[in-house]
């Protein structure tokens, strides 16, 4: 059969240039780099009777890591990549059993920065043009043109100064700042109306999609779409009060109300803190419905989905999990016996460190290991445990999910994994006819055996 690509919309078109890139790019990205075996088997039961028709056990498969990160499976990135992109997506434009008529809802695309704790060396501007080192204009600054790659990019001027406490305090409250932010956002919108935030509801709903990012200093900022639907979700039409200056409006209220403040610490005093200065909220246009293009749904959706595949590589720190598992990083365990009480002693398996690496023999810069190292220390203060800055030190304190949404924003990862899982199984008559029959029941037991031998 021919393609006639004359009788194919624009937007046909542009749907069609997507899947072949990204089929082009898993391609590109080969197989799974770090597969895994399981072993195991699976069960057929006749439903009527609870018969076991058949039965195998012993089995072994090997099935793809699904590690999200770039640097660690490029193949499995880039399909949760392309997942990310079609989650965010399908809200703006719909597809994925999400309506079309979506795409005219207001939308905004939102970026949410981190405050200064000191100045740090800067690179070259977004645009890749290099710039004098010169992070505020009646500051001190190198004066040197940093290229790209730049280790000294990100990290801080005078070390010495540098609030390294509040630096991991915040990535460690970032995620809850972000829920207090949308609430605040959907207070902003209630007060504007001169409505209950109960109202608000009866009239409209405040959906977002974000992905969290680190900047070069090793601190998140956010990405978010933010989007008004009516009271019943994406296929309800918003009310006509609802536009994107007021939800611009809005979001510049609530983000400018958006506080959250540490646990209370003799040691570090008071902490409070809200984002950075630089809070920007662009309009969506819908590229296949002739938007200018400057902020399209495509943009956004091709933008967050690059960061969703992102962790803390670019900061010069990219760990496994610091903190010991069997004592949780506290370097002790307590044992316990029939004939007398139990004792706390030394972790047997990290020989009371709590850590497992040695982080000497990792390629750290000064900068990501004093911000590893400032984790531990305040994990263990008493009044800071909640925060679980030992077990996230790895990640620099932050502990929150790096790509998140509303529950009716569009569709799920879970929903696309399973549409292809779908898909493939449909390729195989006989798993096909088990899946469809309701006259058995299926059940796979399966367990981890370990990391696959993918020499040769």
């Amino acid at each position: 059969m021919t393609l006639d690509l004359a009788s194919l919309t624009p937007g046909e078109l542009a749907s069609l240039a997507r899947v072949t890139g990204a089929l082009g790019q898993l391609a590109n990205a080969g197989t799974c780099e770090n597969p895994i075996r399981l072993v195991g088997g699976r069960d057929v039961i006749e439903a009527a009777t609870g018969e076991m028709l058949d039965s195998s056990t012993g089995r072994e498969i090997t099935v793809s890591c699904g590690n999200r990160r770039a640097s660690k499976c490029a193949y499995c990135s880039t399909l949760y990549k392309y997942d990310a992109y079609n989650l965010v997506a399908s809200g703006l434009r719909g597809g994925k059993d999400v309506p079309a008529t979506v795409a005219q809802h207001p939308a905004v695309f939102l970026t949410l920065t981190a405050p200064s704790f000191g100045p740090v060396h800067r690179g070259p501007d977004k645009s890749g043009q290099a710039r004098s080192c010169h992070p505020r204009r009646d500051g001190s600054g190198c004066f040197r043109w940093h290229a790209k790659g730049d280790p000294l990019i990100g990290t801080p001027l005078d070390p010495t100064s540098y609030d390294y406490a509040g630096h991991v305090l915040f990535n460690a409250l970032a995620a809850k700042l972000w829920s207090v932010t949308t609430t605040e956002i959907r207070r902003a919108l209630a007060r504007t109306l001169g409505i209950t935030r109960t109202a608000l509801k009866e009239q409209a709903v405040v959906t977002f999609a974000k992905v969290a990012e680190y900047q070069a200093r090793g601190v998140v900022h956010f990405h978010a779409v933010i989007r008004i639907d009516g009271p019943n979700g994406p296929a309800s039409t918003p009310p006509a009060w609802a536009t994107v200056q007021l939800l611009k409006d809005a979001i510049e209220q609530g983000t400018a109300r958006a506080t959250v403040a540490a646990p209370e610490s003799r040691a570090l005093g008071e902490y409070v803190f809200g984002w950075g200065e630089q809070v920007r909220a662009d309009p969506i246009t819908s590229a296949t419905l002739g938007g200018d293009g400057q902020v399209n749904d495509v943009t956004v959706a091709r933008y967050i989905a690059k960061y969703a595949t992102k962790s803390t590589e670019i900061t010069g720190a990219e760990l496994p999990r610091l903190a010991c598992r069997t004592c949780d990083g506290t370097g002790r365990i307590v044992e316990r016996h029939l004939d007398r009480p139990p004792i706390e002693v030394p972790c047997r398996y990290c020989h009371g460190t709590g850590r497992t690496l040695d982080l000497d023999q990792w390629k750290l810069t000064d900068h990501a290991r004093r911000l590893i190292e400032t984790c531990w220390l305040l994990g263990g203060l008493p009044e800071l445990a909640d925060l679980r800055l030992r077990q996230w030190a790895h990640m620099l304190g932050f502990r929150g999910h790096f790509a998140t949404k509303s529950r009716t924003y569009s569709t799920t990862f879970g929903a696309l994994r399973q549409e292809r899982a779908d898909y493939t199984r449909a390729l195989d008559p006989e798993l096909a006819a088990l899946a469809d029959s309701p006259d058995v029941i299926v059940i796979n037991h399966w367990s981890y055996a370990g990391p696959a031998d993918v020499t040769g």
